[in-house]
Formats: structure tokens, sequence, C-alpha cells
């Protein structure tokens, strides 16, 4: 994505909102190649000020916005020191140092970098000495903690599903009164675990990965995450009973069998003990017919929160691949520290192979044995998918223990909570999805068969399609040398999650189409997988590395504000916190810490106090800074 500018004008308020820019400031700008301003900031009298600071920090925290410039064009310096020092705060950059001449004076924040000389003009002022860091007050409070702790999310291109699953997604989401995202991320993972180990993509036949997709979706309580997979949920549970036919006459062919094979073996077993007794030397050989048949498993798509050992029985009896569903993907995180053997996961080395669709292998316990034998459990591809919901918190704390590369496997979807919420109603002309076709569409691609020796079939990837994604994996290879190292490990799974998107979608337009199986993916699925990867699931994984950063401590005040908000107090207790506290503001010393963060922020006022005369303990009454709420009707929840 395009990185966005902001210009930002402080303008003195002994001009007119009209006036013109400084020509120092002007020139600036263009000899730096900025754009011009977006915001100007007229501070009309000293009171307005802390809604200037608070408007300034929208620009900062708007959407996608890369790149801040700030051009000051001040002469009061109780407007340009604090002012200075609050977007310090806010960016975490060095504040310049002003004029001291008393004409105007105007800096440039440019890429991160303070640029002191920059103004490129003869008449520039002469530096001063740095600005010394202004302590936030109840004045100038500082906004970063009512800021958004990760930017705006992108918007879901759904063109690149095709014509009906676009419209599908969108009439779905539309019913659950939830953001499209959650139905889409729940499309996409279902038919990557459809696929999982039918279609494999091949690149020249020295790069292949199965199609199978893990997708998380990001968002706090309430915000519709279930009810938006429901939709997706439904059409599989209609996909299982399609496999399941005929399965009730198999598990009765079944138990004969197993019936005749357990008296075959008593009759054997008499028989050997008569050998004994008569003295005879070699009893007779066990029948081959005593060999008690692999019980059969009903045939499913997905699995909710399964062990591993479920899951292995499972795919070992399905070859197509699975789906692991998880209606909170932190019970799934948390299985990975069950089990641990000298504070390794067991559980870790399983998914990275189901998610590479490896050979796996695993010895079965003694009371699985059949037959005399404990045999291994023999799986040629482990290909699982994942899909489920999370709260950001568990997220965070997910990531903050993840160091395998776990969690760079995720395609990650944190959309923007739905503002509405309506009852479609006929008179209205709302109509249901079509979930007759999409039953239809699914289901030809369940009707995908394998090779004849069990293996997927290798879908090739066309010339064109290969130079597509060889620029773009050299693409993401260079841009992991200038990031952080969390989001260079993600930008190296890039390349293989565009190749799986791009069989996935290929095979999801290929299933309303009504044309010949695919022969290859070509250039435009390609394209569009590599578009989806820039436009929308890269600034995803940035959005979930921005939550990564955020520290406990900060974390714990952020939701002692969203409480503020919510029950919408001017002025609390301590004991009033306690009685709604949730999460890890349920305990006293998070409390009181997020308390204290607030109150150095200038967000929180102590006003600790006792009852008359009485003696005791003070009761800790907390006055909020409007600010709290000011910021909160300019549009942040």
């Amino acid at each position: 994505m395009p990185s966005r500018q902001v210009v930002v004008i402080a303008r003195d308020i002994d001009e007119p909102s009209g006036a013109a820019i400084p020509p120092l400031v002007t020139a600036s700008l263009h000899a730096n190649s900025l754009s011009e301003p977006e915001a100007v900031l007229q501070d009309t009298a000293p009171g307005d000020r802390p809604a200037a600071l608070t408007a300034l920090s929208e620009d900062i925290g708007s959407a996608g916005v890369q790149q801040v410039v700030l051009a000051l064009a001040q002469s009061d310096p109780d407007w340009i020191n604090p002012l200075a020092a609050h977007v310090h705060d806010q960016t975490n950059h060095e504040p310049p140092a002003p004029s001291d001449d008393g004409e105007h004076s105007a800096f440039l924040l440019i890429n991160g970098e303070v640029e002191q000389d920059a103004l490129r003009n003869e008449a520039a002022p002469e530096v001063a000495g740095p600005l010394p860091k202004v302590d936030p007050t109840w004045e100038f409070p500082d906004l970063s903690l009512l800021a958004k702790d990760v930017g705006m999310a992108p918007v879901f291109p759904l063109p690149v599903l095709g014509d009906f699953w676009a419209d599908w997604c969108r009439t779905a989401a539309t019913n659950a009164n939830a953001p499209v995202d959650f139905t889409v991320g729940t499309l996409l993972a279902t038919a990557g675990a459809m696929l999982g180990n039918v279609r494999w993509p091949d690149v020249e036949g020295v790069w292949e990965h199965p199609s199978v997709l893990w997708v998380g979706l990001v968002g706090n309580p309430s915000t519709a995450k279930s009810p938006g997979m429901r939709p997706v949920r439904n059409l599989i549970h209609k996909i299982e009973g399609a496999r399941a036919e005929g399965f009730e006459a198999e598990g009765k062919t079944h138990r004969l069998k197993a019936m005749v094979a357990e008296a075959k073996d008593k009759l054997w077993r008499r028989h050997v003990e008569e050998a004994v007794v008569n003295g005879k030397e070699v009893p007779p050989d066990w029948p081959e017919d005593a060999l008690l048949p692999e019980m059969p498993v009903k045939p499913v798509l997905h699995v909710m929160d399964a062990t591993i050992e479920a899951l292995l029985m499972t795919a070992a009896s399905s070859q197509r691949g699975l789906l692991q569903f998880s209606d909170e993907l932190s019970a799934w995180f948390g299985g990975f520290d069950r089990y641990r053997s000298k504070g390794v996961s067991a559980d870790r080395p399983f998914w990275l192979k189901a998610f590479d669709g490896d050979a796996y292998s695993v010895m079965r316990k003694g009371q699985d044995a059949r037959n005399g034998v404990r045999a291994p459990v023999v799986i040629p591809h482990l290909s699982i998918g994942v899909i489920g919901s999370v709260q950001p918190d568990p997220l965070r704390q997910f990531l903050s223990n993840s160091d395998d590369g776990l969690a760079h496997r995720f395609l990650w979807m944190w959309p923007e909570r739905t503002t509405s919420f309506k009852i479609p109603r006929r008179a209205d002309g709302a109509q249901p999805p079509d979930d007759a076709v999409a039953f239809s569409a699914l289901t030809r691609i369940d009707r995908l068969s394998l090779r004849e020796d069990g293996e997927p079939v290798r879908i090739p990837v066309s010339a064109a399609a290969i130079d597509l994604l060889e620029a773009y994996g050299q693409e993401m290879l260079e841009r992991a040398e200038t990031v952080s190292s969390w989001y260079a490990s993600t930008l190296g799974k890039v390349p293989g999650l565009a190749l799986r998107l791009s069989a996935v979608l290929t095979y999801l337009r290929w299933s309303t189409e009504g044309a010949d199986e695919p022969q290859e993916i070509n250039a435009e699925a390609m394209r569009d997988a590599i578009r989806l990867m820039n436009t929308y699931f890269l600034p995803q994984a940035e959005r979930v590395r921005q939550s990564a950063a955020v520290t406990d401590g900060e974390a714990d005040a952020r939701a002692l504000i969203a409480v503020v908000r919510e029950q919408g107090w001017e002025r609390f207790t301590g004991r009033k916190l306690h009685r709604v506290a949730r999460g890890r503001l349920t305990d006293l010393r998070h409390r009181k810490a997020a308390c204290q963060t607030l109150v150095e922020a200038g967000l929180l006022r102590e006003d600790f106090q006792r009852a008359g005369d009485t003696a005791g303990r003070k009761q800790e009454w907390y006055d909020v800074n409007p600010a709290v709420f000011s910021r909160m009707n300019l549009g942040e929840t």
C-alpha cells in the first residue's frame, strides 16, 4: 500500500483563518517535495488548545499514515512548546528547536527524521538548543493512549472472489450484521481445506504447496465474529451430510466383518489350546480372515478444537484434507502449552507439518494396537486448514510467545466493527444469500478426485503467473531487509501464501462458472492473489504486529479507558471500577497500575478524600479528563 502523508500546519493565534501560509513554511514543503497541508489548526484562544491538540492527534492517527510532517508557524512559546512536545509523544521523534527571535518559526518532521535545516531558505531562523520534553498535564494530556493502537483496517476487495461469491458473502454478512471479512475468511479457509490434498499448485515441478489456509479473525467481544462465520459453517454441515450418505450401511458392514473376525480368532485360540493339551508340536496358523478390520471414520470436512490424537485418526481416514474450526483461537493457542516436555510444546511440530502437507507418522498407544501389532498411523500428506476467531489481548499474548513462525503462517483479518444493526426485511427488498447455489458450488469442489495412488493432483502454474510470483518474491526479499525481524518473517511467508491463494481463487471462481476444470493457474489468478496480499493481508499483518508491540501496562490503561467510556464516567472510585472490571483489570495490582499510568498521562486526576472529618483510609476518587470523551466523539471507538 502506498504510504500516505499528512502535513499539519499550526497557525499563529493572531492570524485570521484565511491568511496565507507563511512563505517560509510553503517553501519548506516544496523544497522537500511534500504535499500541500491536509490540516490547518487555527488556535483562536488559549482555552482551545487542547481541542487543537486532539485534532492534531486525529490526523496523526488516521488510516494508512506512514509519514507525518509538522510545520509550525507560531510566535507564542506557550503554544509552540507544548505542541512540539505533544507531537514528540505521539510520534516518538525528538522535537526540534523553535526560533528564539519572536518571528515565525517552522520545522518539518520528514520520514521520522527532524530536518533542522530543511527550510532551504536564507531567511530561515537560527536554531536554538533542543526543546526540553514537556511532561503531560491536565491541559495537555498524552493522547497516545486514546488513539487506536493499530491503524485503520483495509477493505477486503470482494471482486477477487468472482461475481457470485462476492455477492453471496456481502449478502450473508449484511444479514448477519457482521463485517464481510469474517464471512470471506471462513469461505477462503473452507475452500482451501476442501482442496487441501486434492489440488496442489505446482511451480515447474520444483515448488509446490497444499492449498490449505490458516485464517485468523480478530475482533473485540461482540463484534459479530461468530455470526459472520455461521453462513459458511452451515454450508460445511450440508457438505458433510452429503459425504456421510451411505455411512450407516458401511458401519453395519464393518460390524459384521468385525464379529466374523472375532469369531474366527476365538476358534483359532481354541484350536491352539487343544494342540497344546494334546501335545501337538505345531498349532494351526492364524487365519487371515481373523484380522480385525479398521473401524470406518465418518467422513468430515471440519473438526471443532480436536486433540492431536483425534485429529490424527480423522486425518488418517480422510485423504482430502481437514479444517480445524475454532470459535476461540485462544483455546487452540493454549493447547500449545499442554503436554510440554522440557519446555517444548508437543503440538507445535505437528501443526507446522499440518500447514506444509508433510508426511506424518506416529506410533499408536498400546490400547490402540490392532491384531497384536502396535502399528503406526501413517499420513502421506498431513494438510489441515485453520479458521477461528480471537480477541486482541489473547492474540497479543500468543504473538509474544511465538518465535517459530507459526503466527506468520496466518492470514489475519481484523476489520473495523460494524456501526449499525439492521434486521433484514423483505418489505425493504432484503433477500437471503443464495445458499442453494453456494452449496452446489462447494459440492463441485468437494467432488474433485485424487489420483489413483491417492496423491494430490498437481495443477501447474502458467509461465506468466510464475514471472509474477518470482518478481513478487524478489520484492518481498528486498523489503524484508528494511523492516523489523517480526515483519520480515511475515514477508518470508508471503510468496507461498500468494501461491496458495491463487489456487483457492481459481477454484472458487470455477465452482460457479460451469466450465471445465482449470488446467493451470493463470496470470490473472496470480495477479489477484498478489493484489490481495499487498492491499489487504499485509496491512492486516502490520495491524497485528502493532498490537503485539503494545505492553501489558499500556494495554491495561487502554482497557481502563474503554471501561470509562462505556460507563460514561466523568468521575469514579476504585471500588466502582472493581465492580465492572474484566480481564486483567480484575486484579487489583493491574487496576492500580493502569490508573497510575493514566494519571501520569494527564488523563486521570487523583482526588483522594475522606468523608467529612472521619479517620481511616481516603476514598480513591479519580476525575476523568474531558479529552477522553472529546476524542471519542471525534470517531474513536
